[in-house]
């Protein structure tokens, strides 16, 4: 019998950078329209509501940065498909601030509210 202890570990252990914007390249269209949105007015188009019960809210600015920017940059996508990209695509967790990725329920929710 081996008395050896096993090591329980997989050598693809994920290696996640502390700041997410030396990886995006200085010419990526995300930081362009980051700057042309940071430089309109939001306030009048999206509502405030105060809650005092249930989970915290996402902003609503950072939930309509990152729908607006996956409608530029793929077109027309769907929500399950932005979702996805919240959780997998760097500039999209870059646009979220360190947020977790919102549920395409929770971008539903917020794309319906919206005036159109």
């Amino acid at each position: 019998m081996n008395n050896q202890p096993q090591e329980y570990y997989t050598p693809y252990q994920l290696k996640f950078p502390i700041e997410i914007e030396k990886i995006i390249e200085t010419t990526d269209p995300v930081y362009a329209f980051c700057e042309v949105m940071n430089h309109i007015d939001l306030s009048k188009y999206l509502t405030t509501e105060d809650r005092r019960t249930g989970r915290p809210r996402y902003e609503e600015e950072t939930l309509l940065k990152v729908i607006l920017f996956a409608f530029m940059e793929n077109g027309y996508e769907s929500l399950r498909k932005i979702e996805k990209l919240c959780k997998t695509d760097i500039r999209f967790m870059w646009l979220l601030q360190d947020n977790p990725p919102p549920s395409h329920s929770t971008i539903e929710q917020f794309y319906e509210q919206c005036p159109k």
